[in-house]
């Protein structure tokens, strides 16, 4: 009987994927301890049952690098999940992440690669398994190393006054604040289709969520 695969510790698998020391970097530690305990990394049956700690099974380092770098531009762990697992949500996050990389050099003062850049968006466009293939990383360094606690997005949104209200419905809506993003998207003005379509998600959102929230109050 083959050997059961159990994996490294998520210490271990970092060092391996990025080569950073997870122990001196707190945010990434807190990031990357997110993603785990929203089950982003999948585990087999036994594994579950025999594991002792959070590791991560070697045929998951893919997944986690991957899970890594979409969390420097989607804060919330659910939504990184959601990328891996349902194909019209992640060609809705691809949409503004190209909005926001794309024509920039920088971003909140961290590098972006270009060819990287484009690397990236090409694979996460596409229906390649992003369990299986990996994903460019866009960033000179990751935002989780240079920002610590904060998130990218808090980064850009701390820019508010250099932010057109196009840039900041994106920004808080990636960040998870849907209330602001539609907002932001009450106050917009553009012709861009791209915009006018990242608003009427935006709003299809808010909807839905408040419609959730009075059914609530209804009940209680």
């Amino acid at each position: 009987m083959a050997s059961l695969d159990k994996g490294m510790s998520v210490a271990q698998a970092i060092e391996k994927l990025f080569g950073i020391k997870l122990t001196k970097h707190e945010g990434l530690r807190n990031k990357v301890n997110s993603l785990m305990r929203n089950r982003v990394i999948v585990y087999n049956a036994q594994l579950i049952v025999e594991r002792k700690s959070r590791g991560v099974p070697r045929d998951q380092l893919t997944t986690l690098h991957n899970a890594v770098i979409i969390q420097a531009l989607l804060s919330d762990p659910k939504k990184v999940k959601r990328v891996f697992e349902e194909p019209n949500f992640r060609q809705e996050m691809v949409k503004l992440f190209s909005a926001l990389l794309l024509e920039r050099r920088s971003i909140v003062d961290i590098s972006l690669l270009k060819p990287e850049v484009l690397k990236f968006l090409e694979v996460l466009s596409g229906t390649a398994c992003l369990r299986e293939v990996k994903l460019a990383n866009p960033f000179e360094t990751l935002p989780q190393l240079v920002l610590g606690p904060m998130d990218l997005l808090q980064a850009i949104l701390a820019q508010t006054a250099s932010l057109s209200n196009g840039d900041a419905m994106m920004a808080h809506y990636l960040n998870g604040n849907l209330e602001a993003a539609w907002e932001s998207a009450q106050k917009m003005n553009s012709n861009d289709p791209r915009l006018q379509q990242y608003r009427d998600l935006v709003a299809r959102e808010y909807r839905a969520a408040k419609e959730f929230d009075d059914l609530l109050d209804f009940l209680q």
